[in-house]
């Protein structure tokens, strides 16, 4: 399997070298996402809701989404299942835009039920997994304010500067033809959640952009968050995330989808839980106008929620069939737990009915650690206001 392993990171690196003279569309990431409306974007025909709200110049400005999602996986000691949704509202207000500062609100709440079967911990449990899928985490019927933050732009839009309640591993790891999970279907380990789980809070986040092609920056956030809502820290006594990232894209000529981020983060010592470290490292590269590779390689030590490192290697396929706005993909990822190793293969077809619905099938195979192949289909609908 060690053979399997280096086979993935060969191709990854086969593929980005393929990649080098890919050109970016301008900012994609989700931070930068709001900076420039992409007129080009908003007026084709067949554009999404989400990707309406994203680009949109309105002063104020909602989008609202239902996600439900039914998955069943076969394994050992047991098949398992679930059926759950997610409701969600995302609010953005530009509060001030002129030559000098630009200063914007942004507010995501989000509310999450478990209808049926089991949560994604006790579904990699009773099919002899330790990869988790893509899908909540929530036990019953929750609600919570995902994100509240101001954000400002100085020195003509080159400095950004946020403020307030965010999940640090969504600003600094978001692509877009594999981020927001509630618009990805490949499974966790090749998701929009990079291992480790780092939880969100209340924190400053600043990024410099030196070009259109180039930024770092880092932030510092709460890491012992009391509740889903919007608190303060107890400064005196809290222990904090770390992280220190770089964003970039690669080439120059081609006019071709680029987004890479590299973060590294530390999560300091709490009560009950030992300190944390790790590296992250996130890619959309265009290899056509039509092919994206997928790129998600992460290791951690320490502390660790789910997994100790993750590596995914994988096309994603835009128009195919010639069916204008659908998507499809695949993946092969290697989580790593303890030591252990499991192999996998994730794959999915996006349909794009309208602006307002798409559906998507996905089908995973595993080989796991206890030597089994195990297989989850799962059906995803995205619903849109």
């Amino acid at each position: 399997m060690n053979n399997f392993k280096r086979g993935i990171i060969l191709l990854a690196g086969l593929l980005l070298s393929i990649s080098m003279t890919a050109q970016q569309m301008g900012e994609n990431n989700f931070k930068s996402i709001k900076l420039e409306a992409q007129t080009d974007t908003v007026q084709k025909e067949n554009i999404d809701r989400f990707d309406r709200w994203a680009y949109s110049e309105k002063k104020h400005d909602v989008f609202f989404y239902l996600a439900p999602m039914y998955q069943y996986g076969t394994g050992e000691p047991d098949n398992a299942y679930n059926l759950h949704h997610d409701l969600g509202l995302m609010y953005r207000w530009f509060m001030v835009d002129n030559d000098k500062i630009k200063i914007n609100f942004q507010g995501w709440l989000e509310q999450s039920s478990l209808w049926a079967g089991e949560t994604t911990s006790n579904f990699s449990k009773k099919t002899g997994m330790i990869s988790s899928p893509n899908a909540s985490t929530v036990s019953d019927h929750d609600f919570s304010i995902e994100s509240f933050f101001f954000e400002m732009f100085l020195f003509d839009q080159k400095w950004d500067i946020t403020l307030g309640k965010f999940d640090p591993l969504f600003l600094t790891t978001y692509t877009n033809y594999s981020g927001w999970d509630k618009y990805n279907y490949f499974a966790k380990s090749a998701a929009s959640d990079p291992v480790p789980d780092l939880n969100g809070g209340m924190g400053l986040y600043s990024e410099y952009h030196v070009s259109k092609s180039f930024s770092f920056g880092g932030l510092v956030v709460d890491n012992e968050a009391v509740n889903d809502y919007i608190y303060l820290p107890d400064f005196g006594s809290t222990s904090w995330n770390y992280m220190g990232f770089l964003r970039f894209k690669l080439g120059n000529k081609k006019g071709l989808y680029s987004d890479h981020n590299f973060m590294v983060y530390h999560q300091s010592e709490t009560k009950d839980k030992t300190s944390g470290s790790g590296w992250i490292y996130t890619a959309n590269q265009g290899l056509t106008d039509k092919m994206i590779l997928i790129l998600k390689l992460s290791n951690g030590s320490g502390r660790i929620d789910k997994l100790n490192a993750a590596y995914v290697a994988g096309l994603s396929f835009i128009d195919p069939f010639q069916r204008s706005a659908d998507q499809a993909g695949f993946a092969l990822m290697i989580n790593e737990k303890n030591g252990q190793q499991e192999y996998g293969l994730d794959t999915f077809y996006r349909f794009f009915i309208n602006p307002y619905v798409n559906i998507a099938p996905n089908f995973q195979a595993y080989y796991t650690v206890n030597d089994r192949i195990n297989t989850v289909f799962g059906v995803r609908a995205f619903i849109t206001f």
